[in-house]
């Protein structure tokens, strides 16, 4: 499955991944509520593809959570909460 991350906020292209088989706690989607998952994640079976809303580099460092390393992962915007 391809795994494709776009920003949430600009709607950048971060990065694409190629995984034969999905393993959701690798990539930390097991930490997410079911409403998180369906507001940030969408799969079409189709093409074989997930899409995933995340943040890419310049927003972070636009939203000033750059600073934010030692505080927890999760950053509630616009109503969702983003992880990084």
């Amino acid at each position: 499955m391809k795994i494709c991350y776009h920003c949430e906020i600009c709607g950048a292209d971060i990065d694409e991944i190629e995984l034969a088989v999905v393993d959701e706690k690798k990539l930390g989607f097991d930490c997410l509520t079911g409403d998180e998952r369906k507001a940030i994640i969408s799969v079409d079976t189709l093409s074989d593809t997930m899409d995933v809303q995340s943040l890419c580099d310049a927003c972070i460092k636009e939203l000033g959570l750059d600073d934010a390393q030692d505080q927890a992962t999760s950053f509630p915007i616009n109503g969702l909460n983003l992880l990084h």
